[in-house]
Order: C-alpha cells, then sequence, then structure tokens
C-alpha cells in the first residue's frame, strides 16, 4: 500500500535510476580530425570512462607506445586476433589494418563504465551492424581545405599517403547523416569540441529509456 506522501512520480523516478546504463559512444571522423586529441584532453580533464585501445599492423610513430596509443602488432598476429574472434570490428584502412578488442570493451560495460570507441566511418559501421545500442557521433572539420591544413601540420604522412587520406574524407563526411551526433572541431576551439561531447555523454545518461548497450 502506497503511503500518504509517497506519489506515482517518485516511483517513475526510482525506476529510471534502476535502468541507468553505461555508454558506449563510437566517435568517428576522418583520420586527422582530432578524435585521439579530444579523448586524450577529455581524459586528463577528469572523465571517469574507458577509451578503448585500438589493435593495428601500422607501424609506431615516433613517440607512441604499445598498449598506450595502439596494441602494435605484425600482420601474422592480427590475422590470428581475426580467427579467434578476439576483435569486435577490423577493416583495413590506409593500407593498414585496424581492430577493437571486443574484451576491455565488455569488460568495462559490465563493470558500467562508459566506453569510448575512436574509430574510423568504415569501423563504425561494422560496430552498428554486429552492436545494439551504441551512440554515434560524428567528428567533422569545418571544411575539406581545414582538414588538408591538419594533415600537414602534423607532417606524418607521405604525399601519398595524404592524398589517400583526403579522398577517403570526402567519402566519410557522407556518411554524416548516419550518426546520432555532430561536432565541428573548429581549429584553436578545442574545448568547444570536448564540451559538447561532455554535454552528448550528459543527455544519454538523462533518457528516460536509455540505450543499453548489447556487445
Amino acid at each position: 500500500m502506497r503511503d500518504a506522501g509517497e506519489s506515482p512520480l517518485s516511483e517513475k523516478l526510482s525506476l529510471v535510476q534502476v535502468k541507468r546504463c553505461p555508454l558506449l559512444m563510437v566517435l568517428s571522423g576522418p583520420s586527422g580530425v582530432g578524435k585521439t586529441t579530444i579523448t586524450k584532453a577529455l581524459v586528463e580533464q577528469g572523465w571517469p570512462g574507458y577509451i578503448v585501445v585500438t589493435a593495428t599492423t601500422r607501424r609506431p610513430r615516433d613517440g607512441e607506445i604499445d598498449g598506450v596509443h595502439y596494441h602494435f602488432r605484425t600482420h601474422q598476429q592480427f590475422q590470428q586476433m581475426i580467427v579467434q574472434g578476439e576483435l569486435l570490428e577490423f577493416a583495413e584502412v590506409h593500407g593498414n589494418q585496424y581492430g577493437v578488442p571486443a574484451a576491455p570493451v565488455r569488460e568495462q560495460l559490465a563493470a558500467q563504465r562508459d566506453v569510448i570507441l575512436t574509430i574510423d566511418p568504415q569501423g563504425a559501421q561494422t560496430i552498428r551492424q554486429r552492436t545494439r545500442g551504441a551512440v554515434f557521433v560524428f567528428l567533422a572539420p569545418e571544411s575539406i581545405e581545414d582538414l588538408t591544413a591538419r594533415l600537414d601540420l602534423r607532417g606524418q604522412d607521405s604525399p601519398e599517403q595524404r592524398a589517400l587520406r583526403l579522398i577517403n574524407a570526402e567519402r566519410e563526411m557522407a556518411q554524416m547523416p548516419s550518426y546520432d551526433y555532430v561536432i565541428v572541431n573548429r581549429r584553436e576551439r578545442l574545448q568547444e569540441a570536448i564540451e559538447q561531447l561532455k554535454a552528448i555523454m550528459l543527455a544519454e545518461h538523462c533518457r528516460v529509456n536509455p540505450h543499453c548497450p548489447e556487445v
């Protein structure tokens, strides 16, 4: 029997709290748009979630650490991961293979931690097909010219690689309508993009009927 002071509204609010689910965020966009920069800053600012470390056959760049920036693997090791079903998704991008290890994603979600995947649009499409309840955020440059300037400033690609990334970027930008949200990462306004990502996560956690990820 309901107490005199208890209302149907309080019952509904209690039900919402019980339904709280961790977020599986897919942050995607063209190469060089700033996905890693944003997630790194998010963690440095005290975000308590988990950023998934991607496996790749790409050679480490100067300053990159195995297990921190990427899990660097040989082609043979990567193929073994595929055969053993260790990857949630994998694809060849710009001549190298990339994949998302499944085990840490499942472990962190089971521990009720929010998880962010920073992957290219090709990988995001696979995640959309193989999971349920993920939230997809497209990180876009102000323009292709802006993305070109970012790649030039980064200075990590050969002229051939740079040209390939720009060709792929135009195709990837066309996929934006299939995402839930878009953030434009404007130059010299990094914190603005970070705050928008935080706002998206806050809004998702305030859903009456949350998206509970199934991986």
